[in-house]
């Protein structure tokens, strides 16, 4: 299959992941628009309309081995039903641009044994759809200083964080009041400023029982490293200057 039918079925698999297209009520819209200031306010840079198309390429077709967050940790592989593929928010893979991943991936696909799953890949999707998707994946891996996702810990903080850390990660999130100790404020935190990220994973997965007597849970018990590591890679963006600068638009070329 190739042009414009590949195409079109690329963009039925997505219209049907995103379950159609519906008219969106009054309310709905309205809730939307204010989990976009939401998202705003939470991370340090805008996705370009080519990297959030990658985005929904990625969480369409490559999140099942790569994982949501890029991770390599995806249900495939999980199951067993296939190697685990690299974790993109470690080592090189972190610091690639989209045409080093796009340079890195075509190497792979020429080599004398490909990855099966990744022929496979090559095979249904166009070279500029799968350029999209590596342009996502430039994004989700920073920052490159962290083993963890910035973009997908946004979302973990938002839902677990910041109703007592704050949005700004200041710890004057709308809970922080009913509590006997304050939560930290991420801006002027220390092991932040000391770019002590292994200390910041500690404290987060044993909860504020073992380290400061606060009323933080124990994310370890609920959390897995990786989740933990994505909220490490969103707070240090907290202060700025401790990791490299978000990538531009242009570092995805």
């Amino acid at each position: 299959m190739k042009g414009r039918a590949k195409g079109s079925v690329l963009l039925a698999l997505l219209l049907t992941a995103c379950g159609g297209r519906q008219e969106a009520s009054p309310e709905a819209t309205a809730g939307d628009a204010a989990r976009a200031v939401v998202d705003t306010l939470l991370f340090p840079f805008t996705l370009t309309e080519e990297q959030l198309e990658g985005k929904a390429i990625f969480e369409t077709v490559c999140w099942t081995c790569h994982g949501p967050s890029g991770h390599g940790d995806g249900p495939a592989v999980l199951a067993g039903s296939v190697p685990r593929p690299p974790d993109f928010t470690t080592g090189d893979y972190a610091k690639l641009t989209r045409a080093q991943l796009e340079a890195r991936f075509s190497a792979a696909l020429a080599a004398r044994r490909p990855h099966p799953t990744m022929q496979y890949v090559s095979s249904i999707l166009q070279p500029e759809v799968f350029s999209r998707a590596l342009a996502y994946v430039a994004a989700l891996s920073y920052p490159p200083e962290v083993p963890g996702s910035a973009l997908a810990g946004a979302q973990l903080y938002r839902e677990r964080c910041a109703g007592c850390h704050g949005l700004t990660g200041d710890g004057r999130g709308f809970v922080a009041r009913q509590l006997t100790v304050a939560p930290a404020d991420f801006t002027q935190d220390t092991l932040i400023r000391q770019r002590n990220f292994i200390a910041l994973f500690t404290r987060i997965k044993q909860g504020g029982g073992s380290v400061h007597g606060s009323a933080m849970p124990a994310w370890g018990l609920s959390l897995l490293d990786n989740d933990i590591w994505n909220l490490v890679a969103f707070i240090v963006t907290f202060q700025p200057g401790t990791v490299a600068e978000p990538p531009a638009p242009q570092d995805g070329e």
